[in-house]
């Protein structure tokens, strides 16, 4: 059939994604689609079916024999009635906008919608809140940035718009317009979701939030009702009449109350959600399908030879051909995308914030990584611009093609004028980093040779003594005038060569004596460390996963070191708890070149950072209301934390499967596996190894369950963790299909590292379609059956 489809095809709105959605599904069934501006000045004839998206104009759709209209019930004027006896049917997203057409019409019929899927499991989840609003004023985001203004909300959000918002809270980071793969990353990355919208016709973003699996904060209003899978609803009071509507505006109070319920949820309540939010929106785009192939009159055959079953087209979490999740330049590509990024990662992510003034110091920053002993592919250098770049100073000085480890520059305009903003920035960093392990450095910083091999040889030590740290390394200062130092490393810094910075740097003082300097602490050879009891202006390097527990740093400071010393403390107050160890990397060293001082009109605001560090560390201190949630996060966090930085985590395995059975499956086999586990491991001490099928899911339930360690890893990690340290093994499908040698090898590995009289729980599984071995069983797949059967094995491993 040939289509056309009316609309504003280009606004760069809901219409425009409306389109592209529209278009993507109907070309994958089989029909030719033509996207028709509504301000086409010539008729598009030759159709057979013209549907209007929102707007409408007759002369386009002249000679067409059948014409459709999908309305929004919010922009329709009431005036317009008599069009609608133009259409053959008038096509309502929602029973609210059914409720308004249906007295104006007897054409009009309730066909649903559908959003782009969003999912992607690749990125790491962290108690953060998200508002997109887009280009829309309508969105509720003054009420939002209010609440955050007016009750001084200490938690984290993102606030995706294209629109300049006056108010400009702590606390808030306004991302602007931001690209597909950004927003999906954003999508992903916030648990919290905030939608309170006047008025939503379809409400794209509440719908991709749900695919997404996030807690989604709508309204309670009676248009809002319709959609499931909404974790909360927020009291709203009548605002005023829009086209066919009523609009609803929720007040920052009530925003308020719902943000304190959401940083309540425990771990248990948000993986609740996040199933009754995907189960919602896969639901809904099924019944969108169904209706549209009773609309057409005919059941399509899906281009690529899948079936056409409602809940097989476009089922899997990545999206197919057939579009309902998106197009498949979209959903497709960014998965691509996505799976390219992870396909072989580096281990840490060294992130450098600076600006225009500062390009000579940060270029020798980066040579100096040439001479790194480690594996140019062991770690990347993510450079962020903080501000603009005038002439590409910054890229100039970098030349990030002429180096063999990976070098990313990211632009992170200012938020806040004209004075550097480097929590911002640094947030940016974090965000754009692929590697497990952040190191947060500063543009003046050289490091030396063995930086980066000690540091990641000192962290995997502290995982294997069961004592996760936050490592940093000695400081020291090179003790010449800014001017004399780019004077004396201009040769070094224009031959760019490796070998050149030792004696350039033999032949130039340190100074030892001054505030923060540790150079009487270093001890060059071997790696080492030892602890430190304050960081002070260290560097730290932090698992990504503790990054996010910790909100990243608070953008209410702007720079001077206070942005820092706030993380630092958040950190220093994590090792008061007894959570993480904080260490001296005594074998390397940190040289600070020199540079000008922050001009006068700076001073101001550095005070008043430090001010208010001071406030925040007293807090910390007397263990205030927030803190106290934030430790939580951190408690929750730092399993998953401590398993993506380990040496043994495969971070080069495909995916998991998220198709609609998959995520069931995975799901029925936490179910099985903890009716037997839970009454097992509960009053145990110590921590619990997960292997095998769904083992995150697994191991975060037990340790939410039971209030144990959980660690997921596999087969081949078995064998690289101590004896005896553990309370419990769950072999999870491991053993399906596995030989009768693979069998032993498995168990005899589970055995020994399992405590004296410690519980070994094999959960096998049955009516698999295929044998699968232990090595291809270890990672994170969807379980084939439908049944799941779980037996426990005492085993007594004597104490070596």
């Amino acid at each position: 059939m040939r289509i056309h489809i009316v609309t504003n095809i280009d606004n760069g709105k809901g219409l425009e994604r409306d389109y592209r959605l529209l278009s993507s599904l109907l070309e994958s069934w089989g029909h030719r689609v033509t996207g028709v501006h509504f301000q086409s000045p010539e008729s598009a004839g030759g159709a057979d079916l013209v549907i209007f998206l929102e707007v409408y104009e007759p002369r386009l759709a002249e000679g067409a024999p059948r014409r459709w209209l999908i309305p929004n019930a919010e922009w329709w004027r009431p005036e317009a009635r008599s069009a609608l006896d133009d259409f053959e049917l008038v096509l309502c997203k929602t029973r609210d906008a059914l409720s308004h057409f249906a007295p104006l019409t007897p054409r009009a019929r309730q066909l649903g919608f559908f959003s782009e899927d969003r999912w992607d499991p690749a990125v790491p989840r962290a108690r953060r809140f998200l508002h997109v609003p887009g280009g829309s004023d309508a969105k509720g985001t003054d009420s939002v940035l209010l609440a955050w203004e007016r009750h001084r909300i200490p938690y984290p959000l993102t606030v995706v718009s294209s629109l300049g918002w006056p108010l400009r809270p702590r606390n808030v980071e306004f991302a602007g317009r931001v690209d597909e793969r950004r927003l999906r990353f954003y999508q992903n990355a916030s648990r919290f979701h905030l939608c309170p919208s006047r008025y939503e016709g379809w409400g794209h973003v509440i719908h991709e939030g749900l695919s997404a699996g996030a807690a989604v904060l709508v309204p309670d209003t009676e248009a809002m009702s319709e959609i499931d899978g909404c974790a909360l609803r927020m009291p709203a009071a009548p605002h005023g009449v829009q086209g066919l509507v009523r609009t609803h505006a929720v007040a920052p109070e009530d925003i308020r109350d719902a943000v304190e319920r959401c940083m309540a949820f425990t771990e248990a309540d948000l993986r609740r959600i996040q199933e009754a939010a995907r189960d919602a929106y896969l639901s809904e785009r099924e019944r969108c399908l169904a209706s549209l192939w009773e609309v057409l009159g005919e059941r399509p055959a899906l281009r690529g030879g899948s079936s056409a079953g409602a809940g097989d087209s476009a089922a899997g979490a990545g999206g197919s051909a057939a579009g309902a999740g998106g197009s498949a330049a979209g959903a497709d590509g960014s998965a691509a995308e996505a799976r390219a990024r992870t396909a072989a990662p580096p281990r840490i992510a060294l992130v450098i914030p600076c600006h225009a003034s500062t390009a000579p110091l940060v270029r020798r920053a980066v040579l100096a990584l040439r001479a790194q002993t480690a594996a140019p592919s062991s770690f990347e250098v993510v450079v962020v611009c903080d501000g603009d770049d005038p002439g590409g100073a910054i890229r100039a000085a970098l030349e990030p093609g002429s180096h063999a480890f990976r070098v990313e520059i990211v632009d992170s305009p200012r938020p806040r004028g004209q004075f550097p903003h480097c929590s911002h920035a640094r947030n940016a960093g974090f965000r754009a980093a692929r590697a497990p392990l952040i190191w947060f450095l500063d543009a003046d910083v050289l490091l030396s040779p063995e930086a980066v091999e000690h540091a990641l040889s000192e962290h995997d030590a502290a995982l294997a003594r069961g004592v996760p740290a936050v490592l940093t390394p000695v400081l020291t200062r090179v003790a010449v005038p800014p001017a004399a130092w780019i004077e004396r490393s201009a040769a070094w810094a224009a031959s760019g060569a490796a070998e050149g910075l030792a004696p350039l740097l033999a032949a130039t003082p340190l100074d030892g004596g001054v505030p923060g300097v540790q150079g009487d602490r270093l001890r060059p050879g071997a790696p080492s460390s030892e602890s430190l009891s304050d960081l002070r202006d260290g560097m730290p390097i932090v698992w990504r996963g503790l990054v996010d527990a910790l909100g990243g740093f608070d953008e209410w400071f702007i720079g001077g070191g206070a942005e820092k010393g706030a993380f630092v403390d958040l950190l220093e107050g994590a090792r008061r708890a007894d959570l993480i160890d904080l260490r001296l990397l005594t074998s390397v060293r940190a040289l600070r070149q020199p540079q000008k001082a922050a001009p006068e009109a700076f001073h101001v605001h550095i005070q008043r950072g430090r001010d208010e560090r001071d406030r925040r560390a007293r807090e910390i201190g007397h263990g205030a209301r927030w803190w106290r949630t934030r430790l939580a996060a951190i408690r929750a966090a730092l399993p998953s934390a401590i398993t993506a930085a380990a040496p043994g985590a495969s971070t080069g395995e495909p995916l998991p499967d998220c198709s609609p059975d998959a995520i069931e499956a995975r799901a029925r086999l936490v179910r099985g596996v903890r009716a037997v586990a839970a009454p097992t491991l509960r009053g145990l001490y110590g921590g619990v190894v997960v292997v095998g099928e769904a083992a995150e899911l697994l191991a975060q339930d037990v340790a939410h369950v039971c209030g144990l360690a959980a660690r997921a890893t596999t087969v081949a990690g078995l064998a690289t963790l101590p004896a005896n340290r553990a309370c419990g093994v769950i072999l999870s499908g491991v053993l399906a299909g596995a030989t009768e040698q693979e069998r032993a090898r498995v168990l005899d590995q589970a055995r020994r590292i399992v405590k004296a009289t410690g519980p070994l729980l094999v959960a096998e599984i049955e009516g698999g379609s295929g044998a699968r071995g232990a090595a291809t069983a270890a990672g994170d797949a969807a379980p084939a059956a439908a049944d799941v059967r779980v037996r426990v094995e005492r085993v007594g491993v004597s104490a070596s």
